[in-house]
């Protein structure tokens, strides 16, 4: 089973989700298109499965494979794997929020953080 994050690149990737992108999220996901076509150039494995997954015809194996392939690099290669979450973050916020889900984002330090879809009365901080 291939992280969530990268499933989700996977998906972007192959074009899946592109129309519910908005402007920085069609950003993100052309700096993550750009990195991993960098590291393809002397890798075919990785090659083959983005060409693939980016087929009009491509569908959920080609992305699993894709996904698979990039939870292998990143295995391989820290320093990629950490730029490619550098890279993805935003387009993976993005992706999550599209399907109806909570994102919360803290950067910093807070004293009281909460995440919730839907809270039904009263919410005190003592």
């Amino acid at each position: 089973m291939t992280d969530p994050f990268l499933d989700s690149l996977a998906t972007a990737l192959a074009g899946q989700v592109a129309t519910a992108l908005g402007a920085a999220g069609t950003q993100a996901l052309a700096k993550v298109r750009e990195l991993l076509r960098r590291r393809a150039q002397n890798d075919p494995e990785t090659q083959a499965a983005l060409e693939a997954a980016e087929q009009p015809s491509a569908g959920q194996p080609q992305i699993t494979a894709l996904a698979e392939r990039l939870d292998q690099v990143c295995a391989q290669d820290a320093a990629f794997a950490e730029q490619l979450r550098s890279e993805g973050e935003e387009l993976y916020k993005e992706i999550s929020a599209t399907d109806d889900s909570v994102v919360n984002v803290n950067h910093g330090q807070v004293n009281n953080l909460i995440q919730a879809r839907e809270i039904k009365g009263d919410i005190t901080f003592s």
